[in-house]
């Protein structure tokens, strides 16, 4: 099967993490595609809890039968070669193509083991309006994304903060779940 993989903190996950999942899966013919949530031990502000980031991507794909939620082990710090080597690990036989934001990927190579991560297949998402597709590598797609580069989960944190609407920006549930649970009205 043809697997796909996008890590970040989804905090919260916007409509624009959703979009390009769904555009991915349409253009490349994936299977399936994980989210893939930082455990609890990775640093950034304002980050809460993995349950709840967890249960927010699960309330946003509840209707879709080809996206999952793929939960790192939360018990220690993992790097991104880590994670990469655990889902390695747990899909063996299958094609495994990791998603990351253009900003990621331009600073992948400070990352621990970047030697090895080079290796992998990725899809590059479009993060900003000035972005200049000049990947090279035969191991990379770059994906266009100008419809969703104005949407960010920082924003819709500011916002909320401001108690301003994030109605456009967010699925409707993921904004009633935000709301009961009472999350990003103030830091962490």
């Amino acid at each position: 099967m043809k697997l796909g993989f996008f890590g970040g903190s989804f905090n919260p996950p916007t409509i624009a993490h959703y979009n390009l999942i769904k555009k991915a899966l349409e253009e490349y013919n994936f299977d399936k595609v994980f989210f893939v949530p930082v455990n609890d031990h990775y640093s950034k502000r304002g980050l809460v809890k993995l349950d709840d980031r967890v249960n927010m991507l699960e309330i946003l794909i509840k209707n879709d039968e080809k996206i999952f939620v793929y939960k790192t082990e939360n018990d220690k710090a993992c790097k991104a070669i880590d994670t990469f080597k655990n889902i390695k690990k747990d899909f063996p036989n299958d094609e495994l193509v990791f998603f990351m934001g253009e900003d990621n990927y331009e600073k992948m190579t400070s990352w621990k083991d970047y030697e090895e991560l080079k290796k992998y297949n990725y899809i590059v998402f479009q993060r900003n309006d000035k972005f200049d597709a000049n990947i090279n590598d035969k191991n990379v797609i770059y994906m266009r994304n100008s419809e969703n580069v104005k949407i960010s989960s920082t924003i819709i944190r500011d916002r909320l903060k401001n108690n301003e609407s994030i109605s456009e920006l967010i699925n409707e549930d993921v904004e009633k779940y935000i709301k009961e649970k009472e999350l990003y009205i103030k830091d962490n």
